[in-house]
């Protein structure tokens, strides 16, 4: 199919890539259902997560998230041998069966995985990819021999938590075939498997001991159980495709109707929105048309983070972000910080409109909701940081868009966060008006970003006036008095303010020469401590410092954090640093913020690092080590975390909104400008 603009194919791996399966089985592929559901799977097919899976649907979108269909399993037979298209991994550590053996391609066309296997110069594409107006998985085939091939399938469910594993086998299943339609409901959970090409027979049988090589990893359980409800037998010939569809039902009655070539239009449905997608961002961003692939791919890996939440009758709909894949739901701080890049970045302005008065009213006295609980409960509101990146958005919202009636609707929220910092508001959030620097309360309760706590005590101790606080208040300022003045709206207090805070901030400059102080009036250890908050200082905060000191914190971040994949959390020379974020969550939780890279401060210090050298090529070459590992773990993405030490193994969720979003940030502020837009 000939397309406008070409979809990115920044992923590939021909047939050396499969020759061991434990390397393949770590890259994983990962589709958005739009409404917080997912489905993910390896390279190989195998199930190396306990949230890997083919259907893992939001029952409460978007979050109540849980396995439904786990995956599928495959032969061809051409009349002389069997050839396996899915591998197992097993508890005992075998492989079976091994189709790795006959795999020769993977590739994503856009975001749609495909696999390709070669035996006998024979060639069969395997593909897949959600369709939302269908409400379902398709599993496609298509393949270029002369002659006829019988394809048998087994497909594998269960029904619980996507966080838990079931220890022992999965809840009883009701199964029953009607023509060519197989009807399951376990659990909470109705669905239908629907082959129009070929049958379907009923098994339920309970296949025992997959192996979960991941969660081994990080320390926990490994192993599970999945009921093997239906098998199938497609009959497929040259050069026609053969779909299988797998579908939310509450009856038969409320399935939609597939045409002859229901499998090909559907296909054709979701590469026209990646394009879509991608014609967008460049209709707001001409820029990015010269951009290489990776970046491209990074538009469309936007896409998975931004997905629907359902409003109360009567009320707008909403969209949100959700975190990361696959254990995070909506976060407040998260989605400020990764909004400018996932949705101005990639022009979609009503989106980001949406979510900005979505969260505008879910406000508490001046406190953004840190995250939403997936059981459904009340938001919780422990965060320092969070309203103050919402300053921020709102700020580069109006810059793109121009729409300064949303500024308008939002004003009185912004007015409430600044009024709240002012006077003080929860866990003691509060300016001091003796210097214009944020403090915080509680030494047990975390409320920056560096929030990991063991057993109740917060691992990284930042209570007192942590840096980027006072970094984010100053640019809150500075954005209150652009808004304010668009608005007409007096800024005398805002820039009166801003003083106040520059004169005050002087505090954090170490009479060391190495950058800021991490943290005033706090813990002994954090105050010294070489850590990437500092940057903030730079790149969400122009002009709080002077140039020599903004050179100052340059150098010391450059010299004791910057890696090709981000910033380290901490300096490898403090006594406390963990190189490895590895092992059992104790031990994770430990490294979180006391070494491990993370991938988003990459982009701010782009953006600090270009104000400073003005060179456009050297900057972007700060992203080479980014632009290598959309090829190995969350595939066309960027994972969360990477371990402080070489060759820094990427770690954490393997796709990660903030990672993806300040990384465009960073991109188009270095060749725009700070998110200017174009205006259609």
């Amino acid at each position: 199919m000939d397309r406008d603009i070409p979809l990115p194919a920044p992923v590939r791996f021909d047939i050396t890539a499969f020759r061991e399966p434990e390397t393949p089985e770590g890259r994983e592929w990962w589709l958005s259902m739009g409404n917080g559901g997912y489905l993910s799977g390896t390279l190989l097919h195998s199930l190396s997560r306990s949230y890997h899976g083919l259907g893992i649907l939001a029952t409460a979108p978007p979050v109540g998230r849980t396995l439904h269909w786990v995956k599928w399993d495959g032969w061809i037979e051409d009349g002389e041998s069997r050839i396996p298209l899915t591998s197992n991994h097993w508890g005992d550590l075998s492989w079976d069966p091994r189709g790795f053996l006959y795999l020769v391609s993977f590739f994503l066309e856009g975001r749609m995985p495909v696999w390709q296997y070669r035996w006998k110069n024979r060639l069969l594409t395997v593909r897949i990819w959600y369709d939302s107006a269908l409400r379902g998985t398709v599993l496609s085939f298509l393949h270029d021999s002369p002659d006829s091939l019988e394809l048998a399938l087994n497909f594998y469910v269960n029904y619980r938590d996507h966080h838990g594993i079931i220890q022992g086998d999965p809840p009883e299943a009701s199964c029953r075939v009607e023509e060519e339609t197989g009807y399951l409901s376990i659990g909470g959970i109705s669905s239908a498997v629907r082959v129009p090409k070929g049958s379907l027979s009923v098994n339920r049988s309970v296949v025992r001991n997959f192996f979960y090589s991941r969660e081994r990893e990080r320390g926990l359980a490994d192993r599970e159980n999945h009921l093997l409800a239906f098998s199938a037998r497609i009959s497929l010939h040259s050069g026609q495709e053969a779909g299988v569809l797998w579908t939310e039902t509450s009856s038969g009655r409320d399935m939609p109707s597939l045409k002859r070539n229901w499998t090909s239009l559907s296909r054709q449905a979701f590469l026209e929105r990646e394009e879509t997608l991608l014609k967008t961002a460049r209709g707001r961003h001409p820029c990015l048309e010269s951009l290489p692939d990776w970046v491209h791919a990074l538009i469309l890996a936007a896409d998975s983070f931004i997905v629907d939440r359902p409003s109360p009758a009567g009320a707008e709909s909403s969209k949100t972000v959700i975190a990361g894949y696959p254990w995070f739901g909506d976060w407040g701080r998260d989605t400020m910080i990764a909004l400018p890049g996932l949705l101005l970045g990639t022009g979609r302005w009503n989106d980001a409109r949406s979510i900005l008065l979505f969260f505008a009213g879910k406000l508490k006295d001046g406190i953004l909701p840190n995250y939403f609980p997936e059981d459904g409960s009340d938001p919780l509101y422990n965060t320092a940081d969070a309203s103050l990146w919402f300053v921020r958005a709102c700020h580069l919202y109006g810059r793109s868009t121009r729409d300064y009636a949303a500024l308008r609707l939002l004003y009185p929220s912004l007015l409430s966060v600044m009024e709240a910092y002012r006077s003080g508001t929860l866990f003691g959030i509060r300016v001091d008006p003796s210097d214009g620097l944020v403090q915080t309360g509680s030494s047990d309760l975390p409320l920056t970003w560096m929030d990991a706590r063991i057993d109740g005590r917060a691992v990284t101790r930042r209570h007192g006036k942590p840096v980027e606080l006072s970094a984010l208040w100053f640019g809150a300022l500075a954005s209150m008095t652009w808004i304010a003045g668009r608005l007409r709206e007096d800024s005398t207090v805002f820039q009166m303010e801003q003083e106040k805070t520059r004169s005050g901030f002087r505090k954090f400059v170490r009479e060391d020469g190495h950058g800021l102080h991490d943290v005033l009036e706090g813990d002994p250890a954090e105050i010294n401590a070489i850590r990437p908050n500092q940057i903030l200082a730079l790149s969400c905060a122009e002009g709080l410092l002077d140039a020599r000191e903004e050179i100052s914190v340059l150098e010391t971040v450059t010299n004791h954090l910057l890696t090709p994949f981000g910033l380290r959390s901490l300096s490898r020379t403090d006594s406390r640093y963990q190189g490895t974020y590895a092992g059992p969550p104790s031990a994770r939780d430990n490294a979180y913020h006391q070494g491990t890279v993370w991938a988003w401060l990459l982009g701010h210090f782009a953006m600090a690092s270009f104000r400073h050298s003005g060179n456009i090529d050297a900057t972007l070459s700060l992203f080479d080590g980014l632009k290598s590992h959309l090829g190995e773990a969350g595939l066309g993405s960027i994972s969360e975390v990477f371990d402080g030490d070489p060759p820094h193994l990427p770690r954490g969720c393997p796709l990660q909104a903030w990672s993806v979003g300040c990384t465009l940030e960073s991109i188009l502020h270095i060749l725009e400008g700070p998110l200017s837009g174009t205006r259609s």
